[in-house]
């Protein structure tokens, strides 16, 4: 499911520019990049969620969706509290702003909560689509109010940012899922929701103590020639294998 896009205005607030400044400019386009990246994923996983909640059968995308909440998003929105926030509460003219977005984290996770704790189908589907809602309308703030506020006031944001690459989106470390730390049971359906949601090109490393050859082999019937996998360690105790979506 295409993810959804919220526009909170066509014409920017009195006193932030239409377009970012030169020194900034860099910054705002890698940050807004991720931004769709994660809001692709989100509405890829939402979109397995909700389908599985109407057949009845929704544990292991479920879980794949927390799991992706977890060790994604909600490390995402922290590391945007310390680089981002910290320097437009500062602002009287972001000041409110930047309150209201940090109660929308903690909104987000209650919604996260509340999806691993519910119960039944429609309890699950109420949950994930409120959360890809909240973080559709979350991201339009940001981009669109956030960001152009604290580049009109001079904010250097490529200093503010440094060595945040959960923010950047850094492509030169590999995002890592440790599968060790997942529940036995739905260990495979949880990577295989990340698999499904991978972009062409895209690529995250699974961690485990075991080479996951069956892993790769029911990889390969499900979804032939769709993915490269490569071994950057092999044994003893830790296996780490870089998975990328070739088409």
């Amino acid at each position: 499911m295409p993810a959804e896009t919220y526009q909170i205005s066509s014409t920017p607030p009195p006193g932030v520019p239409g377009r970012p400044t030169t020194a900034n400019e860099h910054v705002i386009a890698a940050i807004e990049r991720h931004h769709a990246t994660l809001a692709d994923e989100l509405g890829g996983l939402t979109a397995r969620v909700l389908d599985h909640a109407r057949a009845g059968d929704y544990e292991a995308s479920r879980a794949a969706l927390v799991t992706w909440f977890t060790l994604d998003l909600l490390p995402h929105a922290q590391a945007e509290e310390v680089a981002l926030y910290s320097a437009g509460a500062e602002l009287e003219a972001t000041r409110l702003l930047v309150a209201g977005m940090v109660a929308e984290h903690r909104a987000l996770a209650a919604l996260v909560a509340a999806l691993d704790a519910a119960a039944d189908p429609v309890s699950v589907t109420a949950a994930a689509a409120a959360a890809q809602a909240l973080f559709s309308v979350h991201l339009a703030k940001e981009n669109e109010l956030l960001l152009p506020a604290l580049d009109s006031a001079g904010v250097d944001l490529g200093a503010a940012l440094d060595g945040m690459r959960a923010i950047l989106g850094d492509d030169h470390e590999p995002d890592e899922l440790d599968v060790r730390t997942l529940p036995h049971g739905g260990r495979h359906e949880v990577i295989f929701g990340r698999l499904d949601s991978l972009a062409p090109g895209a690529s995250f490393t699974i961690v485990n103590d075991h080479d996951p050859l069956p892993l790769r082999y029911q990889t390969e019937a499900m979804w032939p020639d769709r993915f490269v996998w490569t071994y950057r360690q092999s044994g003893p105790e830790i296996w780490r294998v870089e998975i990328t979506c070739a088409a």
